[in-house]
């Protein structure tokens, strides 16, 4: 399965680590530089992606057409929201 996590705090990050060990496909976006730089050092750089998940542009780059599933997990709601609804609704 193919997932796509928004928001690397600590859910983002712990959902991201489960599915990885899982034998899940995962790309994280995450636009806190500091947030990036732990998750660097927890999780595979290849899997990261330096950027606003609420941008189609970093959505498209992370893989969102293929995607099996997205998780928002932000910490702001509306934020979540236009992620979701974004990824349902543009990308299908």
């Amino acid at each position: 399965m193919f997932v796509i996590i928004v928001g690397g705090g600590k859910t983002g990050s712990q959902l991201a680590a489960q599915r990885m060990h899982g034998g899940h496909e995962i790309r994280l976006s995450e636009d806190r530089p500091a947030v990036l730089e732990r998750l660097k050092q927890e999780l595979p750089e290849k899997i990261l992606i330096d950027g606003d998940g609420s941008s189609p542009d970093v959505l498209e780059s992370a893989g969102v057409r293929r995607a099996n599933a997205l998780a928002a997990v932000t910490g702001e709601d509306e934020a979540n929201l236009v992620i979701t609804t974004l990824a349902r609704y543009e990308f299908n």
